[in-house]
């Protein structure tokens, strides 16, 4: 593995025409720093691509066009600047080879982990809201059954769902919003099928009782459990 496939695994052509200096858009666009550009014609991602003059290249082209450089001068500025936490002092090839498969594989524990933290965290926000919601709809159909016949009520099956699902979200929501973090991972893991089929239920009993005047919700006899 050389110093410059090793230097453009870790930092793309954006990267590092960000760092120094050119204001990239959230779409990629940037006024082209290479000619007199007043209108963005600029592509950056892994590489770079002027659509007005045609200067193109990847990241160690950009900074060795930028500042006058040789490629490998280039890639030694992008190291140093960036801290990059690769070893220029030479050695064997083949340990250089396994620290770089080293590296690399960390790097993908690192994105796995972050994409497993980030699902967990909108899981985490979407259930808050979601109970949130079933803990509203809860209060109105306990409102809509007060004043009805205790029979009715007792034979309701909407009712049944209500009141069985009423402790679970309380408690659900308690972790979600006051818990610890290893509370909600607990709850993630081992809780989330149950949280998402009660929630569900009570949203389809509570259409049933507060979208149609009768008795149920279209459940018959299921329960919410």
């Amino acid at each position: 593995m050389s110093i410059f496939e090793e230097v453009k695994e870790y930092v793309t052509a954006r990267q590092v025409a960000g760092y120094y200096g050119l204001k990239v858009s959230s779409k990629g666009m940037a006024c082209c720093p290479f000619h007199d550009d007043h209108h963005p014609s600029m592509k950056l991602d892994s590489r770079y691509y002027c659509f007005a003059c045609g200067v193109k290249g990847d990241a160690i082209n950009y900074v060795a066009q930028m500042f006058g450089l040789s490629q490998y001068e280039a890639a030694l500025k992008i190291i140093e600047d960036l801290s990059l936490p690769i070893d220029i002092s030479g050695g064997n090839k083949a340990e250089r080879n396994r620290k770089f498969r080293m590296r690399k594989k960390e790097k993908q524990e690192k994105a796995k982990i972050e994409h497993i933290r980030e699902r967990f965290n909108r899981w985490c926000r979407q259930k808050t809201d979601d109970l949130q919601k079933c803990s509203k709809d809860i209060a109105a159909v306990k409102e809509a059954f007060k004043d009805r016949d205790p029979e009715e009520v007792f034979n309701s099956p909407v009712y049944s769902c209500v009141l069985y699902a009423e402790p679970y979200i309380g408690n659900w929501l308690d972790i979600l919003c006051l818990g610890t973090d290893e509370e909600r991972q607990q709850l993630f893991m081992k809780e989330r099928e149950g949280v998402e089929r009660i929630a569900g239920k009570v949203g389809n009993a509570v259409r049933g009782i507060l979208e149609a005047d009768r008795g149920d919700s279209g459940l018959g006899n299921e329960q919410c459990g």
